[in-house]
């Protein structure tokens, strides 16, 4: 986007649409999760109260039916005894049916007023009785209920610990089950009874078995089996207690029934829970959309009024720049005013402005410069031919007038080639191509470029080197650097002066210092003597082809190279020192070449 205003608006409410949504994200989801325990709780807790109802139920059942089992354990055990005459009564029964044996003339009394009738709350209930003779169980005795039907009694059973109880589900008949104890118990209350002679020996205080006792197995119904005449005395006999097992059984459809019932109410409070949660969560969702909604809103139009007044500072700012002109670079804008956040960016632009503002007084300064000294070297130039042309002269005078012409030229030739020079500099074109170079060869040779200039003027060069310094730099802008350094040496210093050129290797770097004893520099012309078009003594260059741009390549050679320079001076002389980083070269043969150490050339 092309406005800032805008970009921002639309970020921040990105920003605060994405937080917004965020948030009722984490807090649906936690009221959600909290609604969710809750339900699951709830759900645990109808689960938790069926079960309960349920064990409730069938503990209640199992509990009715071990009373019920130890209540006919502690009944009294009635035994038929038989005489002779009974005796033989009793085995024309056991031919006539194989099931009717002396052993089901045992039987406890009244036992079926203990099994209740079948009604609507109360299931209908059974018991059978087991002896154990020898290591053999018999059936002894059964409820009327029963009719025709019987339990089974386990084997396993046989070997359980006296009054234990074991509970389990049978089926009786088809479509019918039953939930049965089975208790094994020591009866301890035993009872004779004979057969009395008679037309009704089922009746009367000292009846036989009756009803349910001649044939118990068969559930009760029949007549005492006793033959006519009195009865013969009794033998006495030794009477043990026998071990029984008793079975009380009853039915689980009224149990099924209302487990089932519980069930269903179970399941209808589980529905009733899960529609209710659900209703919560869509009201939850629905007061949390529109409550989304309105602060969305609310923090568009908010958001859109607060970053307005927010960037009113920039639109301040900008129409403090739009007052600047080439005329006045002033920014009439006071920063301590502006925000924190701008105030540096103030700062910056003011003295980017300041900057420019000295860029161009130097642009204006150099086209004067260039023009004033591309003036002198033209107005000699034409000066020279409009005197030369006035008059027929002599060849020798031709000649003379030619030679000064070429001076004239050559100077504006070297002005031109040092504007190009920088001009390259400015826009990059001058590239850094660094190879290796042995610079104390490059320092002699440079030194011996310079000596005739040097002997003209009386100076003493001298060359100091310790040992042969071999590094990885660009050698032409190298060379150009230490030429101008020493030309200018020669050109600021005193006749019969001297000079100084010192190569050495310090700290990972090439030092160059050259010193001379000529005149010096001002200290106030010191922070300036890099500048464009710079001399610090303008009226001793009136007459040469100096024009103050030699130390300005200077040192943007040697930024390019990555190095340094610095320039110390007083009456005694002046020192400039050119640093450049050591790079290590790349092996290669011996090349033979040494410098012989603190030497000095003249």
């Amino acid at each position: 986007m092309r406005s800032i205003r805008l970009s921002l608006i639309v970020y921040f409410l990105v920003l605060l649409t994405g937080a917004l949504g965020a948030v009722s994200w984490f807090s649906y989801q936690t009221t959600a999760h909290s609604l969710r325990e809750r339900e699951t709780y709830a759900r645990e807790l109808i689960n938790a109260q069926f079960v309960h109802r349920e064990k409730t139920v069938r503990d209640d059942l199992n509990r009715r039916l071990l009373q019920k089992a130890h209540a006919l354990a502690n009944m009294r055990l009635v035994t038929v005894v038989f005489d002779r005459v009974h005796q033989g009564v009793l085995g024309f029964a056991q031919q006539a049916n194989p099931r009717f044996s002396k052993d089901m003339f045992t039987y406890i009394d009244r036992a079926d007023a203990l099994i209740g009738n079948a009604d609507e709350d109360h299931p209908q209930e059974y018991f059978q009785l087991f002896r154990l003779v020898g290591k053999s169980i018999r059936s002894m005795q059964r409820s009327e209920s029963l009719e025709n039907l019987s339990f089974t009694m386990p084997e396993a059973y046989r070997d359980l610990p006296p009054l234990a109880e074991q509970f389990d589900d049978v089926e009786l008949k088809p479509g019918v089950m039953v939930r049965r104890v089975t208790l094994k118990a020591h009866v301890s209350g035993v009872a004779l009874a004979w057969p009395r002679r008679g037309p009704n020996p089922g009746k009367g205080p000292n009846a036989g078995p009756g009803k349910g006792a001649a044939n118990p197995g068969a559930g009760g119904g029949g007549k005492g089996i006793a033959p006519k005449g009195p009865p013969a005395p009794p033998r006495p006999f030794e009477v043990v207690a026998p071990t029984v097992f008793i079975q009380v059984a009853s039915e689980l459809g009224p149990i099924e029934a209302k487990v089932s019932k519980y069930a269903k109410d179970r399941d209808r409070e589980l529905a009733q829970l899960e529609n209710s949660a659900n209703e919560d969560l869509r009201e939850l969702r629905a007061r949390m959309a529109w409550i989304g909604l309105a602060s969305l809103a609310a923090l568009w139009v908010g958001g859109f009024v607060v970053i307005r007044l927010g960037l009113a500072p920039l639109a301040k700012m900008s129409e403090a720049v739009s007052q600047v002109t080439p005329a006045n670079f002033h920014l009439p804008l006071d920063a301590t005013k502006l925000p924190n956040e701008l105030q540096p960016i103030a700062e910056r632009l003011s003295a980017t402005l300041l900057e420019l503002q000295k860029a161009f007084a130097r642009e204006k300064q150099a086209a004067a410069d260039i023009s004033h000294e591309l003036r002198t070297p033209l107005a000699a130039l034409m000066t020279t031919l409009e005197v030369g042309l006035r008059k027929t002269r002599t060849l020798e005078e031709y000649r003379e007038i030619l030679e000064e012409c070429r001076g004239s030229g050559q100077h504006m030739y070297q002005l031109v080639e040092r504007l190009l020079t920088l001009a390259r500099l400015d826009a990059g074109a001058d590239l850094y191509r660094p190879a290796d170079a042995d610079v104390t060869e490059l320092a002699l040779s440079c030194a011996d470029l310079i000596r005739p200039l040097a002997r003209a003027r009386g100076i003493d060069l001298r060359l100091h080197v310790d040992e042969p310094i071999v590094t990885h730099t660009d050698v032409n802008k190298l060379r150009e650097i230490l030429t101008n350094l020493l030309h200018n040496a020669v050109e600021y210093n005193k006749p019969d002066g001297r000079i100084d050129f010192k190569i050495e290797r310090t700290n990972g770097h090439v030092r160059f210092a050259v010193s001379d004893t000529g005149i010096g520099i001002k200290p106030e012309a010191l922070e300036h003597i890099f500048e464009r078009f710079f001399r610090a003594d303008p009226s001793r260059h009136a007459d040469t082809p100096h024009a103050g741009l030699g130390l300005s390549i200077v040192k943007s050679y040697v930024e390019l190279l990555g190095g340094t320079i610095r320039v110390a001076s007083s009456d005694a002389g002046t020192t400039f020192t050119v640093e450049i980083p050591f790079v290590e070269p790349a092996p290669r043969p011996e090349t033979g070449i040494q410098a012989e150490p603190a030497f000095a050339t003249k």
